[in-house]
C-alpha cells in the first residue's frame, strides 16, 4: 500500500524551519544548569582562586558543548550556596500542613453549630476557607456537612 505525501510549498517550509529555530533558541537561553554543573562551577571557583571570570573561561575550555556559565551565573551559584546551603534554585518555604489546622477546625464547627441551617459555600466565605476545607473539617468531626432537616420528636409525655 502507497502513502501519499503531502508537500509544503517552499515559503511555507522556510517559515516552519524559522519557527523550530527561534523555538531552538529560546530554549537554550533558557537552559539551566543541573546539579553536577553547579558542582563543577564550585569546584573550579575554589581551584581557580575564587575569581569568578576565570571559571567561567576554564568551563568552557573543560565543556564546550552544552550552555556556559557567565561570571554572573557562578558569583549567583556561590551566593546561593552561602545563604541557603543549596546550590540549585532556592528552596520552596512551605508551611507545615497542620499549621492553623486546630482553629480552623474550631471555626469551622462553631459557626456551623450557631447557623445549623448554612451551607457548606455560606460556612466558607464566613471563615475564609475553601468549600472542600469546610466539607472535610465537618466530616472528620463527625457533622453531616448537608442541610439538617427538622423532624418530628417525642414528646416529654409520650415517653
Amino acid at each position: 500500500m502507497r502513502v501519499e505525501r503531502h508537500t509544503c510549498s517552499p515559503e511555507t517550509t522556510t517559515i516552519k524551519r524559522l519557527f523550530l529555530l527561534g523555538c531552538t533558541l529560546k530554549l537554550e537561553v533558557m537552559a539551566k544548569f543541573g546539579i553536577n554543573e553547579y558542582c563543577e562551577m564550585l569546584l573550579m571557583y575554589g581551584e581557580r582562586g575564587r575569581k569568578a571570570k576565570s571559571v567561567a573561561r576554564l568551563y568552557r575550555e573543560r565543556f564546550p558543548e552544552g550552555p556556559h556559565p557567565t561570571r554572573q551565573t557562578i558569583l549567583k551559584v556561590v551566593k546561593r550556596l552561602r545563604e541557603t546551603g543549596c546550590v540549585t534554585s532556592r528552596p520552596r518555604v512551605r508551611r507545615s500542613r497542620n499549621v492553623g489546622r486546630k482553629v480552623q477546625h474550631e471555626d469551622v464547627l462553631a459557626y456551623a453549630v450557631a447557623h445549623p441551617q448554612r451551607s457548606t459555600k455560606m460556612i466558607s466565605e464566613n471563615c475564609g476557607l475553601s468549600k472542600s476545607r469546610v466539607w472535610t473539617i465537618q466530616n472528620e468531626s463527625g457533622a453531616h456537612p448537608y442541610r439538617s432537616t427538622p423532624v418530628q420528636a417525642l414528646l416529654p409525655r409520650d415517653a
